[in-house]
């Protein structure tokens, strides 16, 4: 039993960081579309994105079914589920995965922090579109308005 569970908790742990570096190398491809002003490319880039949350989602289902096996209500935030992990593993074990955990968080801070300077940047860009459309639409008006005159 300890190392069918330490192998699942080794697995959710490993699969989660994984997830977030390649999430944090995605919200990189996505910074430069946007910069490019690639919206093609941006959409293929939200594309794998939502591939990738959706993975994290599932993650995140295993941490909730390795809770409800050790008879938990509270997910592996909750000071239960390290109680119930120090008895099963050893303190030391249960510590060193929370470690883990805090790296993983501390990824997902920057990555959350990365994708929030892109959000920034993309509404900028979307904002000279909208100028850039504008002048187009104003010039237009122009042309037609001259063509009618002449």
């Amino acid at each position: 039993m300890q190392a069918e569970l330490e192998k699942t908790l080794s697995s959710l742990v490993a699969s989660e960081l994984a997830l977030f570096n390649e999430l944090a190398f995605l919200v990189e491809k996505e910074e430069e579309r946007v910069c490019d002003g690639d919206m093609d490319g941006l959409l293929a880039i939200l594309q794998e994105k939502q591939d990738v949350i959706s993975r994290q989602e599932k993650i995140q289902e295993g941490w909730a079914s390795l809770s409800c096996a050790l008879g938990l209500s509270e997910g592996r935030d909750g000071p239960s589920f390290w109680s119930s992990l120090a008895d099963k593993l050893g303190e030391g074990r249960a510590k060193d995965l929370k470690a883990s955990l805090s790296v993983i968080h501390d990824v997902a801070g920057r990555v959350l922090e990365h994708e929030s300077r892109v959000q920034a940047l993309l509404e900028e860009h979307v904002e000279d579109l909208r100028k850039q459309m504008a002048q187009i639409s104003q010039g237009k008006k122009a042309l037609h308005g001259y063509s009618k005159s002449g």
